[in-house]
């Protein structure tokens, strides 16, 4: 193999050597469960899919928070899906929960390198966009570190395939190749993450407009757009179908972080340039969304923040001289996803807010960093081959190279340190005192049925990891798919005092600080620093009156409930009926007992001495099927936003099966088809070849 040969290996061998790197630098996610809130909740998603296959149980109700919900009815199944399939297939959730997390942090410069290669670029561009995109560290939750800062674990699975999407947008666009590709990649972005694949359009469109200038006929670009459009929309169907067939039993995003809305323009540019606080009054110092925390000796090192102008201008006048240059197109979706981030505090708000601008800001990243990477590889390269044929041609060459090769290990070695030291476990944290709840486990799982809830243990372990390891679900989570998944959050976001909780909610459990005496009940085991409590609860099941009907509408509903929720009547087991869902009736009279969850049914035997409505203190959702004695009966929806179910007196039998219905499993088809549909239509109208 001659010489050169060899020296265009070189790049390809590189970016295996930085994956390398990373897979080094973040190892340190298999020593426990990783940091970062939702990591938590979509890890205590993992472990419930995971005992579902093993059970074979496919409608996947999961208990683990805010009164239950449907894992994956909604969106961003596969990050959650894949690593809990397997660990129902050969155990240990753990560790194939955080191969989750590990595996898309060491694979982002493989995609980026590649995705840069479709766009046309050469190796040495797309290596210095490999490597720019591998330690580009952000200092915001929202942006490409939220897998570490916050926990934003599917978007770690997104903002990897994100540059293939584009990538291959842009190649079908362009050339009218790969438009199966483009929809597959644009598919596993939108899936793994909605806002990702959100901030795909606007990019594609942005894109799309450019290209109009550079293809002939315009018209191809805005055509290929469109038909690009369509099949993404069709086959993201398994995500927003559901959504809007059961929007009633969507909890949306009812309460948004403040800072969701976006940073607005001038805080964006003090984020890139200049020095101040953010809305969290934290400071940050130049270089914030693109070098955070770069820095050697207390020296900041905002590299890829003061290479962003003449990257720029590289782009530009490299267009300007070719006709057509792909890094223009990278700096114009950039630019599109910068401006959105810039209005979002200005966009209208619904009642759920299900467009947070902020959360284009890793897309927005993981753009400007290819764009200014393959900028400067590009440009390092076009100067050595240019000095070829020059007097001294060589040294020149060699200085270039090492001025290139001091210039990545300045802004490598940091980067690694930063990163690598935010890949953080619970053991880390002297304060979390993991192994006390470890003590705990045992009686955590002997103790009587019901939620768990924490009270001045207010962090994400000790939330979810009772579930996971004790089977006693929380009462509430943050984030992750029991948010949006449930109806109940709106009412537990405001967490109710406790007693109150437990009563209404099923959360007889309670888990906090030695000595709580305000917490009532009696303790159940202490450690040094925690002790668990159990307060009176009216159990999983129980007779209930109903005594009058909510509002229609949403907002009017939401209102009342809370209302309902703040006062003595949940205490007396009175519970108000969602409109549609009967009238008023009597006391209850009777008990449950015998009360059992199994996956995703419920069961009890019930002892009525009237006609009584036993409550089912368990999210609601029209998937929900009852019987009694064997018969089919109506599931009534009642406050907060819960089930029950009407019987006449005597002994019944009394089953809940959550029955997933089939067509949410079937339109997951929809993705080998369209992205096969896709295969085809660019195989019937592929034109001019890429270069």
């Amino acid at each position: 193999m001659n010489g050169r040969r060899w020296i265009e290996l070189v790049p390809a061998l590189a970016v295996g050597v930085i994956a390398l790197v990373l897979a080094i630098a973040y190892a340190h996610v298999f020593a426990g469960e990783v940091a970062g809130d939702d990591n938590t909740f979509h890890y205590a998603e993992t472990a419930r899919i995971a005992e579902a296959v093993a059970h074979g149980d496919w409608d996947w109700w999961n208990p683990s928070a805010n009164g239950g919900f449907p894992t994956g009815y909604y969106y961003q199944l596969i990050p959650a899906a894949v690593p809990g399939i397997l660990a129902g297939l050969f155990g240990k959730p753990l560790f194939w929960f955080q191969l989750g997390i590990w595996l898309p942090l060491v694979l982002a410069p493989i995609a980026a390198y590649r995705a840069l290669r479709v766009l046309e670029l050469d190796r040495w561009a797309a290596l210095g966009g490999a490597i720019a995109l591998a330690f580009c560290v952000g200092g915001s939750k929202w942006g490409n570190d939220g897998v570490l800062l916050v926990g934003l674990y599917t978007q770690g699975w997104a903002l990897c395939a994100y540059p293939l999407a584009i990538a291959y947008g842009v190649r079908w666009m362009q050339h009218g190749r790969h438009l199966g590709h483009a929809a597959g990649w644009g598919l596993f972005v939108g899936l793994c993450h909605p806002v990702a694949g959100v901030a795909l359009a606007p990019a594609l469109f942005i894109i799309g407009l450019a290209l109009m200038g550079w293809v002939r006929p315009w018209w191809r670009p805005p055509v290929r757009l469109v038909v690009l459009g369509v099949l993404l929309l069709i086959g993201s169907a398994p995500a927003w179908l559901p959504v809007l067939v059961h929007y009633d039993a969507f909890g949306g995003f009812p309460h948004r972080v403040s800072d969701e809305v976006g940073p607005g323009f001038e805080l964006l540019a003090r984020w890139f340039f200049d020095e101040g606080k953010g809305h969290d009054g934290k400071v940050f110092g130049r270089g914030y969304l693109l070098d955070a925390g770069r820095a050697i000796d207390d020296y900041q090192l905002p590299i890829l923040t003061v290479l962003l102008v003449p990257a720029l201008v590289y782009a530009i006048v490299v267009a300007a001289l070719r006709r057509g240059n792909q890094l223009v197109l990278l700096w114009t979706s950039a630019i599109v996803l910068a401006f959105i981030l810039g209005v979002g505090r200005s966009l209208p708000k619904t009642d759920d807010d299900l467009f947070p601008a902020v959360r284009v800001m890793g897309p927005m990243q993981v753009t400007l960093a290819l764009a200014v990477g393959a900028a400067v590889g590009s440009g390092v390269a076009w100067a050595i081959r240019a000095l070829e044929r020059v007097d001294l041609g060589e040294i020149a060459q060699a200085v270039i190279a090492a001025v290139a090769g001091l210039l990545v290990i300045v802004y490598a070695v940091p980067g690694i340190s930063v990163l690598g030291g935010r890949a953080l476990v619970a053991t880390d944290y002297e304060l979390i005192y993991r192994d006390e709840l470890d003590q705990l486990m045992p009686a955590i799982r002997a103790a009587p049925p019901g939620r768990i809830q924490t009270r001045k243990v207010e962090n994400h372990w000790f939330m979810l990891l009772p579930y996971v390891y004790g089977g006693k679900p929380a009462l509430v989570a943050y984030g992750g798919a029991a948010l949006q998944s449930s109806p109940n959050f709106v009412y537990l976001h405001s967490l109710p005092p406790i007693a109150r909780a437990a009563w209404i909610y099923d959360a007889p459990l309670v888990l906090t600080r030695k000595g709580n005496t305000a917490a009532g009940g009696h303790v159940l085991a202490t450690t040094e620093h925690f002790e668990l409590r159990e307060l009176p609860s009216p159990g999983l099941v129980g007779p209930v009156q109903v005594t009058g009907t909510l509002p229609a509408g949403r907002k009017p509903r939401r209102k009342a409930v809370l209302a309902w929720q703040a006062s003595d009547a949940p205490l007396r087991n009175e519970v108000l009926a969602h409109h549609g869902s009967g009238g008023a009736g009597p006391p209850g009279d009777g008990e449950a007992r015998d009360i059992r969850r199994d996956g995703s049914r419920i069961t009890a035997r019930l002892e009525a001495r009237a006609p009584t409505t036993f409550a089912i203190r368990e999210s609601w959702h029209p998937a929900w099927r009852a019987t009694v004695d064997g018969r089919d009966v109506p599931v009534r929806r009642i406050s907060p936003d819960m089930m029950a179910v009407d019987v006449g007196p005597g002994s019944h039998t009394l089953a809940l099966h959550f029955a997933r219905p089939l067509w949410t499993w079937l339109l997951y088809l929809l993705i080998p088809l369209t992205i096969a549909a896709g295969w085809l239509i660019a195989r019937r109208r592929r034109d001019d070849p890429p270069r």
